[in-house]
């Protein structure tokens, strides 16, 4: 939790920063398509016998994929329900050759000052573990994130970083996730 809290300071000492900006650009209206990188970390405790209370961990990377849709409420906020997924590869305690699937629905706001914004959302994770056999697990629960991305004044190119924490119950462990994404992306105005 104390690598969460770091995140959070670094995310609101930017957007401090970022408020001296003396930029009048707004945040645009318009669906956007965005893909770039996906990295997770996870830690849980099955909780079944004969295994309760042993604690694994896993991590995984890959590629990740996203649409939105921006609507400005003024100069300086914008409202952003998101749909994001990414295809990764995994290491740690799960078997050889499993892959992880991730999915976000959630719903942000942002903070404009100028070209450059830094936000908050809410969201509905979920997570699908897939052996090379063909079995697979899936989980999904509720989490947070913050994120912060400059947008092209005039509109179209933007990139952005995000860092979301949630809670994974699957039937036999609870599992705890961090995850970063940086992506780059376009929006139609």
């Amino acid at each position: 939790m104390n690598k969460w809290r770091m995140w959070a300071g670094l995310f609101v000492a930017a957007g401090l920063l970022l408020g001296f900006n003396t930029a009048t650009a707004a945040p645009k209206n318009g669906f956007a398509v965005f893909g770039g990188m996906a990295s997770h970390s996870a830690s849980g405790k099955f909780t079944l016998p004969p295994d309760t209370g042993t604690p694994f961990s896993y991590s995984s990377s890959g590629l990740s994929i996203g649409i939105d849709y921006q609507i400005a409420l003024g100069d300086s906020w914008s409202l952003d329900p998101f749909l994001m997924s990414s295809g990764e590869s995994t290491g740690g305690d799960l078997n050889p050759g499993v892959t992880a699937g991730h999915g976000i629905l959630g719903l942000g706001v942002r903070y404009w000052p100028g070209d450059f914004f830094v936000g908050a959302h809410i969201g509905n994770y979920s997570e699908v573990l897939s052996g090379s056999t063909g079995g697979s697990l899936s989980a999904s629960g509720g989490g947070v994130g913050l994120s912060a991305g400059w947008e092209s004044p005039t509109g179209g190119l933007f990139v952005f970083g995000q860092l979301d924490s949630f809670s994974l119950s699957y039937p036999d462990a609870d599992v705890d996730e961090t995850a970063v994404r940086l992506q780059i992306g376009y929006r139609w105005k």
